[in-house]
């Protein structure tokens, strides 16, 4: 009779480290899509961009990073503009975890991302835009 008793207890004990998290954390501002088929290369300006999007996530300048990949003599054959990049993003990353009495752990991680890149010309017109999406996340509407 005592051994079934020290059984159930240890089986008991067993379930007890069982467990599941799941979570997701978001991080940056949704781009909605209709706002990205409101820029138009050519015409809209940095000002229109910063009013549709905001402040960007992070900012450069494309001749800076294209001369840190060359040689001081091999710089002389690079564009002369210097525009500047928007960089936009929002991403999800979602994690599971679980754990059975320490017999049995599962993990899983899923980065997902939409990014947005604007480049604008020496006069703060939009020269070229690149968009990604693969959330599923869309803004909530203005009341």
């Amino acid at each position: 009779m005592g051994a079934h008793r020290v059984r159930f207890f240890f089986m008991l004990g067993l379930l007890s480290v069982t467990g599941c998290v799941m979570g997701t954390q978001r991080d940056g501002r949704i781009i909605a899509v209709e706002d990205v088929a409101r820029v138009v290369v050519g015409t809209t300006t940095k000002q229109e961009v910063l009013e549709l999007f905001g402040p960007p996530n992070s900012f450069k300048r494309l001749r800076e990073e294209l001369e840190a990949d060359f040689d001081p003599d091999e710089r002389l054959f690079l564009p002369l503009y210097d525009e500047n990049v928007y960089i936009y993003e929002y991403s999800e990353d979602s994690e599971t975890f679980f754990s059975a009495a320490l017999l049995y752990t599962y993990f899983n991680r899923e980065r997902l991302a939409d990014r947005l890149m604007v480049i604008f010309d020496d006069d703060d017109v939009v020269a070229y835009l690149a968009f990604s999406k693969q959330t599923d996340a869309v803004p909530e509407p203005e009341p």
